[in-house]
């Protein structure tokens, strides 16, 4: 029996680029490496075609949708306020449309009422809270938060992150194998001293006891850093860090790749090449240029990300022929420059 492994996307990325630095240092056809590290070759051009980037698995289309009939029948049912909320639930809908010979399961129900956005109708709804305007600049607002790893006491571990609000850029990240406590805060705030030079204009942050202590207040009132806390129960305040620490979860730390590490040292330098990858080659989905986060925060584009948007210019205003052509001479450009090492800065604002 085959037995398939699940990748994330940065295990892919890794892959990718451990397959070409084979190929340079061997010199060996791509075939041979890839039989060597048991990758078959329709997988590699599928990780290829995409950079390591997982494809949707959402279904072109939906056999077994609901009538249409039925589904007005159970949305009539829902907002009929005569009836009784028990009534009025998926399990009392499917029930009383029993009793009128149609039969259908107790999800099919909820399905519907998710798709017509009742589903949420008897649920309480939490009271309006403050979302925090967005920063205009790099380094005006960074926001940290900590993901626990282990529940275990003495031997907790945490990995303690720090995000820049206007461009996406993890600009801090710390492994401890304990809970964080203020002494992390700080250790954290001179990490980010030392790779940018300076300290954050805000710092965001929620009420944890390692965070509302004095010895960080003090620090952060020596340093001119104002501490912006957000309201107990409102993580969605936080929510670059927050989006951050999902993001990491997924890639990494629920990953084999993870689990098969042993020292702290070893943690600690995957996490670095993780935020590597993250802020020089993982686009930012709510971008609408699809930039990293690094060339958000610097203003300056790369080499594909110019060319990406220069086609898509084209594709729109002369066709989807004429792009492709320039595609291919763009392809052949770019292996001239590839094999020069040259490194291009221009700005996005070059691209005519």
């Amino acid at each position: 029996m085959t037995k398939y492994i699940i990748l994330s996307d940065y295990e892919k990325s890794l892959k990718l680029r451990q397959i070409e630095e084979e190929k340079k240092r061997l010199r060996k056809s791509l075939y041979w490496i890839l039989k060597k590290m048991d990758i078959p070759k329709s997988t590699y051009y599928d990780w290829k075609k995409t950079n390591g980037i997982s494809k949707s698995k959402a279904p072109k289309t939906v056999w077994n949708k609901t009538p249409k009939w039925i589904e007005d029948k159970i949305v009539s049912l829902r907002k009929d306020a005569s009836l009784y909320p028990s009534e009025r639930s998926p399990l009392g809908i499917k029930t009383k449309l029993e009793k009128e010979g149609i039969f259908i399961h107790e999800g099919t129900a909820s399905n519907v009422l998710k798709r017509n956005n009742l589903n949420r109708i008897f649920k309480d709804h939490k009271d309006p809270f403050l979302i925090y305007p967005k920063a205009e600049r790099f380094f005006d607002v960074i926001c940290i938060d900590d993901v626990s790893l282990t529940k275990q006491k003495p031997r907790d571990m945490s990995v303690f992150n720090a995000i820049d609000e206007y461009s996406y850029e993890s600009v801090g990240i710390l492994f401890a194998n304990h809970r964080i406590n203020r002494w992390d805060v700080i250790k954290l705030l001179d990490q980010i001293k030392k790779r940018y030079g300076r300290y954050p204009k805000i710092l965001r942050l929620d009420n944890a006891k390692a965070h509302i202590s004095n010895l960080v207040k003090t620090y952060c009132h020596i340093h001119n850093i104002t501490l912006q806390f957000i309201d107990k129960g409102r993580p969605e305040q936080n929510w670059p860090v927050e989006s951050f620490n999902k993001v990491l979860k997924r890639d990494l730390l629920l990953s084999p790749l993870w689990g098969s590490l042993n020292s702290d040292i070893q943690k600690q330098k995957i996490l670095y090449d993780y935020t590597k990858y993250y802020n020089e080659r993982k686009p930012v989905p709510s971008d609408p240029l699809r930039r990293t986060p690094r060339e958000i925060s610097s203003a300056i584009t790369s080499l594909s990300t110019q060319t990406r948007l220069k086609l898509k210019l084209m594709r729109k205003k002369y066709g989807q022929v004429y792009a492709r052509e320039a595609m291919i001479k763009e392809i052949q450009k770019h292996r001239k420059v590839h094999s020069l090492n040259l490194v291009s800065d221009l700005s996005e604002m070059c691209i005519e």
